[in-house]
């Protein structure tokens, strides 16, 4: 399957969870049942867990790639990367200008540090949320959910049109993450039920998964656009690395 393919695909699941949530929200009761403190607490802890994840895996984001790939694998997709070098998780290159950000002698990747960011921001909301429960209205909870699915089409569509500050980039990775946090309770909230906490959290990683091959589609169609030899990410339009 080409990068175009696979990025359809991954659009075309993550559209039909957000119906499914949109559908299990509506059905909600008028005075939905409270979620006992118990499976409010699993649920959450394994939010925090992921966040956690999320946030080392921002620092180190090759981690599981040079963990599960095998070695054949792992130098055919270096052979293009051989020809330059990387800053901040991309070529360097001015291509890439906007994907980074430079802060004194360090260089960092904008989508990185951004989810980084989001990690933390929404690990440390989670737990305010275990120890003060929320108390909104159906309309209030409602409004959160859609909220939250409005942060993470922006941070989808930002993939789509150019780029032209590293610093929004990271803004929209903070907030596509805290969108991960109102859906999940949102959804818990007006559900009552631990099942659709869990589903809610399963499809968040389905969401991320997409928003990394909506980066990949768009790292290849920059490459492939640039006049320079290297081409770095060109092959995967064509050959879906």
């Amino acid at each position: 399957m080409n990068q175009t393919k696979r990025v359809m695909f991954f659009l075309g699941l993550s559209a039909l969870g957000a119906v499914f949530l949109i559908t299990v929200i509506f059905q909600a009761p008028e005075l939905p049942p409270a979620v006992p403190s118990e499976e409010k607490i699993v649920v959450a802890g394994l939010f925090v867990f992921l966040c956690i994840l999320g946030a080392l895996l921002a620092l180190r984001p090759n981690w599981l790639k040079t963990r599960f790939l095998t070695e054949d694998k792992n130098k055919k997709n270096n052979i293009n990367e051989g020809k330059r070098g990387f800053r901040g998780h991309h070529p360097d290159c001015s291509v890439f200008d906007h994907h980074r950000i430079i802060w004194g002698k360090k260089t960092w990747c904008a989508g990185c540090l951004g989810l980084l960011g989001g990690c933390i921001i929404s690990l440390i909301i989670m737990i305010f949320y275990v120890l003060a429960p929320l108390k909104l209205s159906i309309l209030g909870t409602r409004l959160l959910f859609f909220l939250g699915l409005l942060f993470i089409m922006i941070q989808y569509a930002e993939n789509v049109f150019p780029r032209r500050h590293a610093g929004v980039h990271v803004i929209l990775n903070v907030l596509s993450i805290l969108g991960f946090f109102l859906v999940t309770i949102s959804v818990l909230e007006l559900s009552g039920d631990i099942v659709y906490g869990f589903y809610a959290i399963l499809l968040c990683g389905l969401w991320l998964e997409t928003r990394i091959h909506l980066s990949q589609w768009r790292h290849s169609r920059l490459c492939h656009r640039c006049s320079q030899s290297c081409k770095v990410y060109a092959t995967g339009i064509i050959f879906g690395r």
